[in-house]
């Protein structure tokens, strides 16, 4: 983490929370909108120990979070997603099975991280409780998921299952995306990998949205809440502009046009209930403990 960031995360714990303000945010010197991987940076302050990420992808976020851990862990349902030789940096990524038990012992992490991924799960107990189950007493469980807010119906990942057949128009058609779109939503994936999109088949697959009590309720009685905020507003229909880009351009521009593009740098450094993007930071009841530096 930079000076700059850890300037940030100082300033929102002297404001008597963890969770960065608009202001804080504001202060980053960064040329660019800000995104969920930012917000649980930020989010997550000092040595890390032992870590999981659960839906790891690419291990983007754990190269960015490895330098203050112990141990860096990965797991993916989809394993197209993980890096090729199962490793980023120092950071370890494997495969796991949908909604099985994973392969780490009971109370081994310090810190868990399950970014973007619990509105795709088919179970969001089952879960929540394995995380909890393999998360330390003491230890922390952060959670980013899209917020259920006014804009919500705008959300573009839920076009493939609302008109499937002009999803794959657009991305075929359109944007001349045709190979993207069988290896993400073709019948091969489904066949092979069991999964359309980032969805394992086992479940009525919809891009879900959360309000803080939602997850409150679906967390274990085991896991208290530090903190939690909502940032972005207006994230979904930005998104929806750049996507309206794409179709116009026929794939030569596929990004939030200027001037909405300065806009959406603002908007990404503000917290507001009427965000969509919601950060959940969770502690597990029991005897707390520093993470050990070895």
């Amino acid at each position: 983490m930079t000076d700059a960031w850890a300037m940030t995360a100082s300033a929102s714990a002297a404001a008597g929370g963890v969770m960065p303000r608009s202001r804080d945010l504001a202060a980053l010197p960064l040329a660019r909108r800000l995104a969920w991987q930012d917000y649980a940076e930020l989010a997550l302050k000092g040595h890390l120990g032992r870590l999981l990420d659960y839906g790891c992808g690419n291990g983007e976020f754990l190269s960015r979070v490895s330098d203050r851990c112990d141990e860096c862990q990965g797991v993916d349902v989809d394993a197209a997603a993980l890096p090729a030789d199962g490793a980023v940096g120092n950071a370890t990524c494997r495969h796991v099975p949908a909604g099985g038990k994973l392969p780490f012992p009971d109370d081994y992490f310090d810190t868990v991280t399950i970014l973007e991924v619990i509105e795709h799960v088919a179970s969001e107990r089952r879960v929540l409780d394995e995380l909890t189950r393999v998360l330390k007493p003491g230890g922390r469980l952060l959670l980013t998921t899209p917020h259920r807010g006014l804009l919500t119906w705008l959300d573009p990942a839920n076009a493939k299952f609302v008109a499937p057949r002009l999803h794959r128009f657009v991305l075929c058609t359109i944007l001349r995306r045709g190979q993207y779109y069988e290896g993400r939503f073709g019948a091969a994936r489904r066949a092979e990998a069991g999964m359309i999109g980032d969805f394992t088949t086992d479940q009525a697959p919809w891009h879900r949205h959360y309000r803080y009590g939602h997850i409150r309720r679906l967390a274990p009685d085991t896991l208290e809440t530090v903190d939690w905020a909502v940032y972005y507003p207006a994230m979904r229909a930005l998104w929806m502009l750049a996507i309206g880009a794409g179709i116009v351009s026929r794939g030569r521009f596929m990004d939030i046009p200027p001037p909405a593009s300065w806009l959406a740098y603002r908007l990404s450094r503000t917290r507001s209930l009427l965000g969509d993007q919601l950060v959940v930071l969770f502690r597990k009841l029991g005897a707390s403990r520093a993470p050990e530096r070895r």
